[in-house]
């Protein structure tokens, strides 16, 4: 550790309080930033009606959770008001806690604190990037906030690059991150998991860790999975695919073609997991899919599958490749393509010895690239040298 962050002040600002990949990071860096650097550090974001396990996971690491209250809105005619009013609030809360350094994250929350901390009494304002292409409607005050803020950290090179190139932010004012991985010992064991997924020593289980929004293609994985349920059932072999997620936008869609492929006993909708290591280890094969190429950076569900000594198969996106490294590439399939995506996973169902080879590689790919401490060593570096 070169960096000494002994009694500075640290804000992550977040844009809500559920736990999904970026949180998870948030939290992991945060709890760093202050055992092995000594940095004091809060999380803050908009109020919630019901608390999410995010504020819970940050409150039972001993990490203070705070409801900033900044009134942003996606309607066009009030945009531009609401970010220039959660500015100034977020100027005056930033400065009233004393605070030296702000990590936000997703876009509302970039772009606020963009704005504001120019005049909240903050040293450094650092815009994390975790995706690689515009999401939907930009803010107006987007570009300003972008010309403002001082450095900026992608978790991907592909995010980096939208950046540079999409945003137009200086290269130098970019660095790439990549994520760090940290699993718990599982909370529950391999039989227990299996049992409560009705899945015998023989059946095989894949999972998938995403939560039910955005760019993330369940539908694709359900209808490869009817596919994989009919070889397999042609071998007299069973098979399971775990959901493990967030319910949220496409839940039902998702659970209404489950329902319509067949799929009852084949298809378990979990919702959020805590115990994400124990449903890791309960698992043959971890999958995901997104429904475009850019549309996150490296996503932190394959990553901490990979960790778990799991091969992988799912979509080729940039972001996935990225994680899975080019041993990974033949096991994903075109995007949308359920068919192709099916093939891959059944090659790596019927060859185990196949399967223990590329998940021991995986292990091996994060702890040497994922590793927790780059994550918190390449971050100190880029606050000490900013400031």
């Amino acid at each position: 550790m070169s960096a000494d962050l002994r009694g500075k002040k640290i804000v992550f600002v977040m844009a809500h309080g559920e736990l999904g990949g970026a949180e998870r990071q948030a939290l992991l860096l945060g709890r760093r930033l202050a055992s092995d650097y000594g940095a004091q550090v809060e999380f803050w974001s908009p109020p919630i009606l019901q608390e999410g396990l995010a504020v819970r996971s940050a409150r039972e690491q001993g990490i203070p959770w705070r409801f900033v209250n900044l009134g942003l809105t996606r309607q066009p005619y009030l945009q531009t008001f609401s970010y220039l009013s959660a500015a100034v609030k977020l100027a005056w809360r930033i400065r009233w806690a004393k605070t030296d350094i702000i990590f936000a994250y997703l876009l509302e929350s970039n772009v606020a604190c963009g704005l504001a901390w120019r005049w909240s009494g903050a040293r450094l304002f650092i815009w994390n990037q975790r995706n690689g292409a515009h999401q939907g409607q930009r803010p107006r005050l987007e570009p300003v906030a972008l010309r403002w803020t001082p450095r900026f950290i992608s978790n991907s090179s592909h995010a980096a690059e939208f950046l540079s190139k999409g945003l137009g932010v200086a290269p130098e004012k970019v660095s790439v991150v990549r994520n760090g991985i940290e699993l718990a010992p599982p909370r529950e064991g391999r039989a227990q998991w299996r049992e409560r997924l009705g899945a015998g020593k023989e059946c095989f289980v894949a999972c998938m860790i995403a939560n039910f929004y955005g760019g993330k293609d369940h539908a694709t994985l359900l209808r490869a999975w009817r596919v994989v349920v009919d070889e397999l059932g042609k071998e007299g072999r069973q098979a399971v695919l775990a959901l493990a997620g967030a319910f949220s936008k496409t839940h039902l869609a998702a659970k209404a073609l489950a329902f319509d492929l067949g799929l009852r006993g084949h298809a378990k909708f979990l919702g959020q997991v805590t115990d994400v290591p124990g449903l890791l280890a309960a698992s043959d094969l971890a999958v995901l899919t997104n429904k475009y190429e850019d549309w996150e950076g490296v996503p932190n569900g394959i990553l901490e599958a990979m960790a778990a000594g799991l091969a992988v198969a799912g979509s080729d996106a940039w972001g996935i490749r990225e994680a899975v490294g080019p041993e990974n590439f033949k096991y994903l399939a075109p995007i949308g393509d359920a068919r192709a995506l099916a093939d891959r996973i059944l090659e790596l169902v019927r060859d185990p010895e196949l399967r223990a080879t590329l998940g021991q590689a995986n292990r091996r790919r994060v702890e040497g690239e994922f590793s927790v401490a780059q994550l918190c060593e390449k971050v100190a570096a880029i606050i000490a040298d900013a400031i």
